[in-house]
C-alpha cells in the first residue's frame, strides 16, 4: 500500500488535497491512503523515522512559512529514506532546480489541476508496481545513516548477533538495528531458509551440509549453525 503525506502551512490546501487524492485512489481502484496531513514539519520528520519501511508519497510545499523549508524536509528524510517518493507542491516554480537534489519524482506548480494530479498519482503507482517486481531481486538494508541495495544473489547468510543483524555478503559485512524477522518478510522463502533462531541462509550459497556437527557450510568458506529439527527441512529445500 502507497501512503500519502501532505505537507503543507495552509490547511485549507492540505484538506482540498486529500479529497482529490482519496477521489483518485477511488476512480482508478489503486491500493493507497492518504496517511497523514500535516502544517508542522517536525509531525512529518516523525512520521519518516517511525515509518521508514513503508511505502511513502510525501507531497511537500515548498515554503513552509517557518525556518525550515520543504526542501530541506526532504532532505534530511533522505538521509535515512532513500527509496520514499516526493513530489513538491508550490507556487514558486524557480525552487524546480534546487529541490532536484533531493531525488524529487515530480515537481507541481499551484494551482494544480485534477488532471495534472491524476497523471502524477498514477505514474507514482505504475513506478511502485514495477519496482515491486524487481523487489525480489534487491533487498534494502539500513546502516546507520546509510542504506545499502544488495542483489539477492550476492547475500549468503543473516545473523542475529545480540540487538544487530550481520548481514553477510560476497563482498563482505554490513551491520543493522533492522530485525531478522522483518528481512524474512521480505524474502523469497523459496531461496532463503531459517536454520536456526538467529540464523536466515541462502540456500544458493551453501557449499555442504554438514549434519555431525549441525554446521551449514557456504562457497565463501564461512559456516553458520543449523538447529538439528530443521535438517530434513534445509535438505528437502536443497533439492527443489
Amino acid at each position: 500500500m502507497l501512503n500519502f503525506i501532505i505537507m503543507d502551512d495552509e490547511q485549507k490546501h492540505n484538506v482540498n488535497m486529500k479529497r482529490r487524492l482519496d477521489y483518485i485512489f477511488e476512480k482508478h481502484c489503486i491500493d493507497a491512503v492518504t496517511r497523514l496531513t500535516a502544517s508542522d514539519p517536525s509531525q512529518v520528520l516523525e512520521y519518516s523515522m517511525e515509518n521508514v519501511d513503508s511505502d511513502n508519497v510525501y507531497f511537500l510545499d515548498v515554503d513552509l512559512g517557518c525556518e525550515i523549508n520543504g526542501i530541506d524536509l526532504a532532505a534530511q528524510i533522505r538521509n535515512y529514506d532513500a527509496r520514499s517518493y516526493f513530489v513538491f507542491v508550490s507556487a514558486h516554480p524557480e525552487f524546480v532546480m534546487p529541490s532536484l537534489k533531493t531525488k524529487i519524482f515530480d515537481f507541481l506548480v499551484k494551482p494544480i489541476s485534477l488532471e495534472i494530479l491524476e497523471k502524477c498519482v498514477l505514474d507514482i503507482y505504475k513506478d511502485s508496481v514495477s519496482l515491486k517486481k524487481e523487489a525480489g531481486q534487491i533487498l534494502s538494508i539500513k546502516s546507520g545513516i546509510n542504506v545499502h541495495q544488495l542483489k539477492i544473489e550476492e547475500i549468503i547468510f543473516l545473523e542475529k548477533y545480540g540487538h544487530i543483524l550481520v548481514v553477510h555478503t560476497v563482498n563482505g559485512q554490513i551491520r543493522s538495528k533492522e530485525s531478522l524477522a522483518t528481512i524474512e518478510n521480505r524474502l523469497d522463502q523459496n531461496k532463503f531458509f531459517k536454520s536456526h533462531k538467529s540464523y536466515l541462509v541462502n540456500i544458493d550459497q551453501i557449499s555442504e551440509i554438514d549434519n555431525k556437527n549441525n554446521l551449514i557450510h557456504f562457497k565463501n568458506g564461512e559456516s553458520c549453525l543449523m538447529s538439528k529439527g530443521h535438517k530434513k527441512e534445509l535438505k528437502l529445500a536443497c533439492t527443489i
